[in-house]
């Protein structure tokens, strides 16, 4: 379980790869806003069984990776990213090289804005994108859920993040689908009550120049957009404009699932995934 210097934090991440098995496609796993890489504990043994190296890690802020007290914005967080793959195979022999070169990107949530991000600076980068009811860096959010988010970060700056956590976050709608399962309920909760908080007391910085919302077409690796039935109408609006403008993207609409497909509706999700990164890898040249 190691830890790595990228983009002057220390990043906390897990390697793992089939056992005997060294040149297999790698997949990065991203979690989203307030919990941390064991949102993907029960993913991780399908991708391995399928054959492919899982990198999973904490985001900055986030778990035990470093809770610095700025660079809480999308590009950040692809650089943090991309500094990670750069350094990727660290504590692997000297004949393997230290960079990890084409990747299969899976995101949630804040997650899948971070992969978008990454795919835009690193293109030749990024062999698929999964976008799991993802966040859109540029999109304009509903007046009504834009408002919650205030409601959070004012509960947090007030009180502490751990109150705003506890009371506001985790009692939102966006738990929902998650919710009607207490046992992985009780693991969300555990994530979000032990996330710092730090970026919700930092006042973020003005966007500069078009936002990936604007340069989707531009994206031309192969993703598969899924989203839960019930998830929160944003997030709804979002797979489709991800579906509609990604070059090559197809649009999964999980039933009876919410905001956490990973947590809510593993199984099936966990099909669908492997499915998805078996065709593109089918379909690769060479």
């Amino acid at each position: 379980m190691p830890y790595v210097y990228t983009n002057d934090i220390v990043t906390f991440y897990e390697d793992a790869r089939p056992r005997g098995r060294v040149d297999v496609p790698t997949v990065v796993l991203i979690h989203g806003a307030s919990v941390d890489l064991r949102l993907w504990d029960l993913q991780l043994p399908a991708l391995l069984d399928a054959g492919f190296r899982v990198v999973r890690y904490d985001v900055r802020g986030h778990g035990r990776s470093l809770v610095p007290p700025r660079g809480y914005n999308w590009p950040t967080y692809a650089a943090d990213l991309a500094d990670l793959l750069d350094r990727l195979n660290v504590d692997r022999p000297i004949i393997e090289s230290l960079a990890v070169e084409a990747i299969h990107l899976v995101g949630l949530s804040m997650g899948g804005g971070i992969a978008l991000q990454y795919a835009l600076t690193h293109p030749g980068r990024v062999r698929s994108l999964v976008l799991v009811d993802s966040a859109l860096p540029g999109f304009g959010y509903s007046e009504e859920f834009s408002q919650q988010v205030q409601e959070l970060v004012a509960v947090a700056r007030r009180e502490g993040p751990r109150a705003a956590l506890e009371r506001v976050w985790l009692s939102h709608p966006i738990f929902d689908g998650v919710r009607r399962f207490p046992e992985r309920f009780a693991r969300l909760r555990e994530m979000v009550l032990a996330h710092a908080g730090v970026d919700l007391l930092v006042e973020p910085a003005a966007p500069e120049g078009p936002q990936v919302v604007d340069r989707l077409g531009e994206i031309e690796a192969p993703a598969l957009v899924v989203v839960g039935e019930l998830d929160l109408p944003d997030f709804q609006l979002i797979a489709q404009v991800l579906a509609a403008n990604l070059p090559r993207a197809r649009l999964l609409v999980m039933k009876d699932c919410g905001h956490v497909p990973p947590l809510e509706r593993p199984e099936e999700f966990n099909r669908a995934l492997v499915e998805f990164l078996q065709e593109v890898e089918t379909a690769a040249p060479g």
